[in-house]
């Protein structure tokens, strides 16, 4: 069996700390049970017993006569969807544990109406980062908005690229440095055709709690 990798990615876009979407847990389920590849390998005659169990139950459905339940078919194909329900929710319970940081995202003079939120989790890979905004224009054809996490020491490292020109969904973005060490997250605008350094053009900044200002 196969767990649909598009109902995962989309969960995991949707942040499990956020209280607000209290629904994205029981649709990240629904769409892994009614996906048809979840059931791609069933066991053998599972069809063949589920029908005869159903053909038992409703005596009157007009369709052909059926052979009385197989009911170890029917545990096991019952137990197959409770192993894809464990797997879920052992899914969401390892990401739940993982503590996630809130990071208040404002607007600077050059966007003043922007504003949003950072929601940072330390993962084995780096740092998981869904930026939150709102009041935010599309980036201009030819142009660019890039994350950036900045030390107290002036360095900055990118954390990726959007343009916002499909509308304000949630932004998921990835830090390879600590977090401690580059507190400050800022949101610049950059041209396709200037290179790799940050541009002056800042839209947006906010800052790890629990550090002190530079």
């Amino acid at each position: 069996m196969m767990v649909n990798d598009d109902a995962s990615a989309r969960y995991l876009a949707s942040g499990p700390g956020d209280d607000s979407r209290p629904n994205d847990r029981l649709d990240l389920m629904r769409d892994v049970l009614a996906d048809q590849a979840t059931w791609a390998e069933p066991p053998p005659q599972v069809v063949d017993g589920l029908l005869a169990a159903v053909g038992a139950a409703n005596p009157n459905l007009d369709s052909p006569p059926v052979d009385p339940p197989h009911w170890p078919l029917v545990a096991a194909v019952l137990g197959s969807a409770a192993a894809v329900i464990a797997l879920v929710l052992a899914t969401i319970g390892v990401l739940d544990s993982v503590e996630e940081t809130v990071v208040a995202m404002t607007g600077t003079e050059l966007e003043a109406a922007a504003g949003g939120r950072a929601d940072v989790r330390p993962t084995g890979s780096g740092w998981w980062i869904r930026l939150d905004v709102n009041g935010l224009p599309p980036a201009p054809e030819g142009s660019f908005y890039e994350g950036w996490v900045w030390s107290d020491e002036g360095e900055g490292v990118s954390i990726g690229t959007f343009h916002l020109r499909g509308g304000d969904a949630p932004v998921v973005l990835w830090s390879g440095v600590e977090m401690a060490d580059y507190p400050s997250i800022w949101v610049t605008l950059e041209n396709e055709d200037d290179g790799p350094e940050a541009s002056g053009l800042v839209v947006m900044t906010g800052r790890m709690p629990d550090t002190d200002d530079a």
